[in-house]
């Protein structure tokens, strides 16, 4: 009986290293220890759940992790050639890697060691105003599916600069899309033509965005989707879908009344919304029944995963309020830092006011690098 189990421990091990090598493609032994194993290096890491942290981290896979799936591979290197940032464009411990020369057209991320002294950046850009096209979705390099939305920055133009001497305050009036001047009113039109031009086209949506003095751009300087830069973080304001009047089920979440045992026409309601005598009135704030949605609403924080110059077009991950062809405002996120480096005031066509190459060029589509937090190979080894 102890040959019996002896053999059988021996064939099970044989088991796990065969199987590591074909998932993994990578050598090892598995120790005699209970959940440890040993790497190419020798280093002993222990497997036990909830164990003490190991001392020496676990190799990383090889590259070969795919080799199992020849298609994977094989659609990954068509979708996703090679690519990545400079060294310089990421923010890392020891710096921004910028110089004062090209700082004046770059807003380079601020050094990782310095952010929680110096708090978020202070230099506020112009936003945009795109048309939201819908949403489709995406693989990145690790093989995990994307959310995406898409959104067309349609002849995305300022209108008008607002300034402290005049108006109090400093901002920038983007428009977006067109509409026929016989459907515009006087007012409009003399708008248009006081701070553009007579026969400037009608802009269907206009929007303001307070910006700093570093930011700022005369009218009929134009925002390319190469105003934003893939791996960035961006804030998407827009008016939600109109649900109507709803009930406090669909509109508050709440659980309704009982299906049966006595109740009677009573399954939806929202039970009783006070109390008796004292106070004798229903609290201002009561959850009922109203108008659901239309609301403007912001989505914070959202990622440009993908841009798109030739066309127009900004690829962001997760939901944006709104429905399809509705107008969103997007600017740079306010609660969070940036990673990559933005062009500073806008990103002009040709590239002549960006030193150091950043935006995305004509006849170019950049991805932002795919993050490591979902790598399900990564998570899975350690």
């Amino acid at each position: 009986r102890d040959g019996c189990d002896r053999r059988g421990s021996e064939d099970k091990t044989q088991g796990l290293r065969v199987g590591r090598q074909r998932r993994y493609g990578v050598a090892g032994e598995v120790g005699q220890g209970r959940g440890e194993m040993r790497g190419e290096g020798g280093d002993a890491v222990r497997g036990q759940r909830g164990g003490a942290a190991p001392a020496v981290p676990p190799a990383a896979p090889q590259a070969g992790h795919l080799e199992r799936f020849p298609g994977i591979q094989n659609v990954v290197a068509a979708r996703f050639p090679a690519r990545g940032f400079a060294s310089a464009s990421i923010a890392t411990d020891s710096g921004a890697g910028s110089s004062a020369a090209d700082a004046q057209d770059v807003l380079a991320p601020l050094p990782r060691e310095q952010r929680r002294a110096l708090g978020f950046p202070k230099t506020r850009r112009c936003g945009a105003v795109a048309v939201k096209c819908g949403m489709t979705q995406e693989w990145d390099a690790n093989g995990v599916r994307v959310p995406l939305t898409v959104l067309w920055l349609d002849d995305c133009k300022v209108i008008q600069v607002k300034s402290r001497a005049k108006d109090g305050y400093l901002a920038l009036q983007v428009g977006s899309g067109s509409r026929k001047r016989k459907r515009t009113n006087k007012a409009q039109r003399g708008h248009f033509a006081r701070h553009l031009s007579a026969q400037s086209p009608i802009s269907r949506h206009v929007a303001e965005f307070r910006v700093t003095e570093e930011s700022v751009m005369g009218p009929g300087a134009e925002i390319l989707a190469s105003h934003f830069v893939p791996g960035q973080y961006v804030d998407v304001a827009g008016v939600t879908k109109g649900k109507g009047f709803q009930g406090v089920m669909k509109r508050h979440g709440f659980r309704g009344g009982t299906a049966s045992h006595g109740n009677s026409k009573a399954h939806r309601t929202l039970g009783s919304s006070g109390q008796c005598q004292d106070p004798g009135r229903v609290f201002k704030g009561k959850k009922m029944p109203g108008q659901m949605g239309a609301k403007r609403r912001s989505a914070q924080n959202l990622l440009v995963y993908k841009v798109d110059p030739t066309h127009n077009l900004l690829w962001v991950k997760g939901s944006v309020p709104g429905n399809r062809g509705s107008f969103v405002h997007v600017k740079d996120a306010v609660l969070t830092f940036q990673d990559v480096p933005l062009p500073l005031p806008t990103y002009a066509r040709g590239g002549g006011r960006n030193p150091r190459g950043v935006g995305v060029g004509p006849g170019q589509v950049e991805v932002a690098p795919a993050s490591t937090k979902y790598d399900p190979f990564t998570r899975f080894w350690q």
